[in-house]
């Protein structure tokens, strides 16, 4: 009867050890779902910072050649006052 009683013991102590180990897999699955929306939200933050990063870039790639359009005529009218 002792036997059956250990073995008894024993099955119910691994069950205890499985109920304590889902309960840890299961705290850390909610904590990476957390880092997984928070880097998500990063992530989209990132891209839309790129996408307006871009467009300026582009702003400023247009007054760049804007100004070295007007830079060249001043000199090109320069040359012309010289000779």
């Amino acid at each position: 009867m002792t036997n059956a009683l250990d073995k008894f013991t024993e099955l119910e102590n691994k069950v205890y050890r499985v109920i304590e180990l889902f309960r840890a897999v299961k705290l850390q699955k909610e904590s990476l779902e957390k880092d997984l929306l928070k880097a998500k939200s990063q992530l989209e933050q990132a891209q839309t910072e790129n996408d307006r990063l871009q467009a300026e870039l582009q702003e400023h790639r247009k007054e760049k050649d804007l100004v070295r359009d007007r830079v060249e005529s001043i000199l090109q009218n320069l040359e012309k006052v010289a000779l």
